[in-house]
């Protein structure tokens, strides 16, 4: 399942945060990369101190609490996050994320847009998945969550620059289909909650989510 959430962060929110980045230092992006990727990798990122790590905190802890998030993750750990910047010209060619990351697997990737569309053209995240690649441009907000085993890339900006968080988890359901099936069903128990209250099917749709959850869960 590849899921793009629209604003799971409140514009004052990221307007605070992108003014607290405006005076942090960045690096080469390279630091981070494999072996294999470093050839590939041309950005920055925003180098580990504490008061990016209070930044990176707050912007979890708001992106969680979003409708829809943790429910489509199923997050176990996180194995690691942070926060990139692609000024004009910069890109991250196609490339798969490591397996591990300090130890831990990583079922699932995610980019927090932290840029407004309006202040960068190019940028767009491609992921090259069964269908052929398609693309997405995040606007400030926008929240893009898919497997980790697909093939993937920042294609050069353009003119302005790209902020966004990124990040690598464990989840408790490693299997993908798996997660999408629990996504969808536990949506399907809030509809039919809002929409018929304690109803029979309700019922029946609660006693297959559970099941299922308490079956596939590690």
């Amino acid at each position: 399942m590849i899921l793009h959430l629209k604003q799971v962060i409140d514009p004052g929110t990221l307007t605070a945060v992108r003014e607290k980045l405006a005076g942090q230092t960045f690096t080469d992006g390279k630091l981070t990369a494999g072996w294999a990727a470093k050839e590939l990798k041309n950005n920055q990122q925003l180098e580990k101190t504490k008061a990016a790590d209070g930044i990176i905190e707050l912007l979890l802890k708001r992106m969680r609490a979003a409708s829809g998030v943790d429910s489509a993750m199923r997050p176990k750990q996180f194995a690691r996050v942070m926060i990139n910047r692609y000024a004009e010209g910069e890109f991250y060619g196609m490339h798969m994320d490591d397996a591990l990351m300090a130890g831990i697997r990583t079922d699932i990737s995610f980019t927090l847009g932290l840029t407004s569309l309006q202040d960068y053209t190019g940028g767009a995240l491609t992921i090259d998945d069964s269908s052929g690649q398609r693309s997405w441009r995040l606007d400030a907000g926008d929240l893009l969550i898919y497997p980790s085993h697909y093939l993937h890339q920042v294609e050069p900006v353009e003119h302005g620059e790209r902020l966004a968080m990124v990040g690598w988890v464990q989840s408790l359901v490693r299997d993908p289909q798996q997660r999408e099936i629990l996504f969808d069903l536990q949506a399907a128990v809030k509809t039919e909650h809002e929409l018929n209250g304690h109803s029979e099917q309700f019922f029946r749709l609660t006693k297959s989510y559970q099941n299922l959850l308490r079956r596939w869960v590690s």
